[in-house]
């Protein structure tokens, strides 16, 4: 047993283990979260180069990270609160604590 404490994921960043990890677990959420999305994803899929790894692993982290993007509920609330017209606005010189 380790002391260490649990590690807590960064919920501003995806996690290379997050998500999706194979192309049938992609297909089946990019199904359920937008079928135009999973179109789209097996169009792009199917041009890429039999002969190029790096083209699959581009595809599948762009679509996993848009993914996460379209249905993590921290990410979706973010979006709304900036459409928000009446929210607070902060200026980055109050987000950095500048003064002058």
């Amino acid at each position: 047993m380790s002391a260490a404490p649990a590690e807590r994921p960064e919920p501003y960043r995806t996690q290379a283990h997050a998500g999706p990890r194979t192309i049938t677990q992609l297909r089946a959420a990019l199904t359920a979260a937008s079928p135009a999305d999973r179109e789209i994803f097996e169009q792009q899929l199917g041009g890429l180069d039999l002969d190029d790894p790096e083209q699959y692993a581009a595809l599948v982290r762009a679509w996993r990270h848009r993914l996460l993007m379209r249905t993590r509920p921290e990410v979706l609330t973010a979006v709304a609160a900036s459409a928000d017209s009446s929210a607070r606005r902060w200026t980055s010189a109050q987000i950095l604590g500048e003064t002058g």
